[in-house]
């Protein structure tokens, strides 16, 4: 049985980096583009047409590539939200029982700098540095804990 409190909690949003501005960048690519497409449509440039279908492929296959981490987590009883962005279709609900690990990785031309990441299950989140951003990756592994006991 579920004490009522966890009932009553409402989901955790955490936000790694801000989501606002991963939107606002996948939109004003995909705007420049379906601008170029519109051009070449209305001045029947067909060369113009497949290099800029060319480029909307590979605006999508990047905001979906493992180069792009989620940006934000939200934390439920009911499992965990992950959101890439606007663009991406490998936003997902996870169980709350997924598996969570914050990694620090070496990053740099020389691997001098450290970055860290939170991986739940099979998704990795934005690279970030520093003390205060490691807590809140510690702190999003906390809340997991805390929903995954009393489920």
């Amino acid at each position: 049985m579920t004490p009522k409190f966890i009932e009553a909690m409402d989901a955790q949003v955490f936000v790694i980096k801000s989501l606002w501005v991963q939107n606002s960048i996948m939109l004003l690519v995909l705007g420049m583009i379906l601008f170029f497409i519109c051009y070449s449509l209305m001045k029947r440039k067909p060369r113009h047409l497949v290099a800029s279908l060319i480029w909307l492929a590979i605006a999508l296959w990047f905001f979906n590539s493992p180069f792009f981490g989620f940006s934000t987590v939200a934390v439920s009883p009911e499992g965990i939200e992950i959101n890439y962005g606007i663009l991406s279709i490998r936003n997902d609900h996870l169980p709350i029982t997924a598996p969570w690990k914050v990694v620090t990785a070496p990053t740099g031309f020389r691997k001098m700098k450290k970055v860290h990441l939170i991986r739940i299950g099979n998704h990795e989140s934005m690279k970030v540095r520093g003390v205060k951003d490691l807590d809140l990756l510690k702190s999003i592994g906390a809340a997991i804990d805390e929903y995954r006991k009393w489920s």
